[in-house]
């Protein structure tokens, strides 16, 4: 795919669960004629994961970096070990499999731009070639079906929530494999896709049960530039088309058009509400709380009565968090700008209801200690 000698990297990503273990095994047994490394990342202290690969695959060259996530705490480690199997061991293509409460945006960073505490550039050696999330269909389903929980996992890292950690794995991925379909009614597995398809319309998708991947759609893909990831999530591309933005399909890095009959028949859509009256903070607090079931993501910024701050809103399902990013300056548009992208959702009611919360005099309000929720 590409006349650069260096190694490429896939990092897959995924919820705990969803399937990456078995898809590194997959990989490893249906290589195609690549010489693969691994590298695996647990929070426990005891790997299972990398037991579980290193018992099914004789040769060496897996690596086990446990006790930490290489998003944050372990991402000097991550570039270490790298460098070292780069020297130790004949490879072609480096596979890194991510914990399950990984945010991909900063093992991505350290691959392409590396880290202040280390000394290791990765960009000598390696190149990101494809962020893969893996989904798991069942899980996803049930965490933003309101009134449902999903049975027999547990929580995710209290600053890690599940739905956060499904919306944002799919927002920044250039592979997204649905996993575990045989799991999910045919209708609302369509119905997953659709809202895929908003939240990260760049992405190529693959169905797949048992994380079973032809190896050229995940590995050697070319597909991996970090400036059009970052500007791709669905509701930076909706709030860019409501302000009548030119929108460069091939620049948003565009994989095909959306499937716009299939979101239709499932009411899978988008909105942006833009307001410049200012928005009472408690009532405004509680009416983000009050999630409904319909609204898989919000995300935008906010004008708040009683502060100057930006208060940014960023909503994944039953999980939403809100508070200061900054403040308005003077030449600032002051206003409320709030992405909406959902299955079913009243646009009219939301609507109403957020031109319902603005204050008829933000001066009186002194402060919005509302926020951050």
């Amino acid at each position: 795919m590409s006349n650069d000698d260096r190694i490429p990297v896939t990092v897959l990503s995924g919820y705990l669960g969803a399937g990456k273990t078995t898809m590194v095994n997959h990989l490893l047994a249906n290589p195609g004629d690549r010489r693969i490394a691994v590298i695996l990342n647990d929070m426990g202290e005891v790997n299972v994961d990398a037991e579980l690969v290193a018992r099914e695959n004789d040769e060496e060259g897996i690596v086990d970096l446990s006790n930490g996530c290489i998003c944050c705490r372990l991402q000097d480690d991550l570039l270490s070990e790298a460098a070292a199997l780069a020297e130790s061991r004949e490879f072609d293509y480096l596979l890194v499999e991510s914990s399950g409460i990984s945010e991909p945006i900063p093992i991505a960073r350290a691959f392409t731009e590396g880290t202040e505490d280390s000394e290791v550039d990765p960009t000598e050696r390696f190149r990101l070639d494809t962020m893969v999330t893996v989904l798991d269909t069942y899980g996803f389903w049930k965490e933003f079906d309101a009134g449902e929980s999903l049975p027999g996992d547990g929580e995710p890292a209290a600053d890690r929530p599940l739905a956060d950690v499904l919306v944002e794995g799919i927002e920044f991925c250039d592979v997204l494999v649905l996993n575990k379909t045989d799991m999910v009614p045919d209708d609302v597995l369509d119905e997953i896709e659709s809202v895929a398809d908003r939240l990260g319309p760049r992405a190529k998708r693959i169905r797949t049960s048992y994380s079973e991947v032809d190896s050229d759609d995940v590995l050697d893909t070319g597909r991996f530039d970090f400036e059009t990831a970052k500007r791709s999530p669905g509701w930076k591309r909706a709030i860019a088309e409501s302000e009548g933005e030119g929108h460069d399909e091939e620049a948003a890095g565009h994989a095909h058009d959306h499937d716009e009959g299939a979101a239709a028949a499932h009411g899978v859509d988008s909105f942006v509400y833009r307001s410049a009256d200012a928005l009472d903070p408690e009532p405004f607090a509680d009416w983000l709380d009050d999630w409904d079931g319909a609204v898989v993501r919000a995300k935008g910024v906010a004008n708040v009565a009683g502060t100057d701050e930006v208060i940014g809103v960023s909503q994944a399902g039953p999980s939403v968090q809100a508070g200061p990013i900054g403040e308005w300056s003077p030449d600032d548009d002051r206003r409320t700008r709030l992405v909406f992208i959902g299955s079913e959702m009243d646009e009219a009611r939301i609507r109403r209801e957020l031109d319902d919360l603005a204050t008829t005099d933000p001066d009186a309000i002194e402060s919005a200690e509302a926020f951050p929720l």
